[in-house]
């Protein structure tokens, strides 16, 4: 009877052990199951952030562009059009764009003088008084418009005086625009991207 007794009271301890056991690892999985949720749920959210910030830094910022004209602040008083015009090529920002391979040459006519500015590549700008060989523009400027041009307080009223009496000459106004080379090739030495020559050329905007 006792042995009855001793093998029952085993058998229970040892059913109750299984049970603690089998509890245990239930806990576990249960802990495992919740480890692997929340592991999935931060990856999927991970690249929801990287392209929500992806997409943020895909957005270009806004660039202001500043029209040719308006550039350039106040331009000193100048008492000839040669003053001015070194002024204005040694400028940073009415020169903008010159680039060491660009060369030009430019020869002008104006108050009864003929003068030039040029620059061979890989130099600086150059003036000069008389003719230059080989010139790309040729460029004859009226005395009254002179006056005119060397009145403007800025680049930007010195541009419309220019652009006026190059497209709409009057009578002792004008400003006359002769290439002596090919658009294109100008175009390729500087011609298109530094405003004073933009301009000088009558192909600002």
């Amino acid at each position: 009877m006792l042995r009855r007794l001793l093998g029952r009271d085993k058998e229970d301890e040892e059913k109750k052990e299984e049970e603690k056991e089998a509890a245990e690892e239930a806990e576990e999985a249960d802990l495992e199951t919740e480890e692997a949720e929340g592991a999935e749920s931060a990856t999927d959210a991970a690249p929801s952030e990287e392209s929500e910030s992806a997409s943020e830094e895909d957005v270009p910022a806004e660039k202001v562009v500043t029209p040719i004209s308006e550039r350039g602040g106040t331009i000193p008083y100048h008492d000839s059009i040669i003053d001015r015009l070194k002024y204005m090529f040694n400028d940073s920002t009415i020169c903008d764009c010159l680039e060491g391979p660009d060369e030009f040459r430019i020869e002008f006519m104006a108050m009864g003088e003929r003068f030039h500015v040029s620059k061979p590549s890989n130099d600086e700008v150059e003036f000069g008084s008389g003719p230059v060989s080989d010139e790309d523009v040729f460029i004859r400027i009226s005395n009254d418009v002179v006056k005119e041009l060397l009145n403007a307080a800025t680049f930007s009223e010195f541009t419309d005086i220019y652009m006026q009496y190059y497209k709409n000459s009057e009578p002792g106004k004008f400003v006359k625009i002769e290439l002596r080379k090919p658009i294109g090739q100008l175009n390729r030495n500087g011609y298109a991207r530094v405003p004073i020559l933009k301009l000088l050329v009558g192909t600002i905007r």
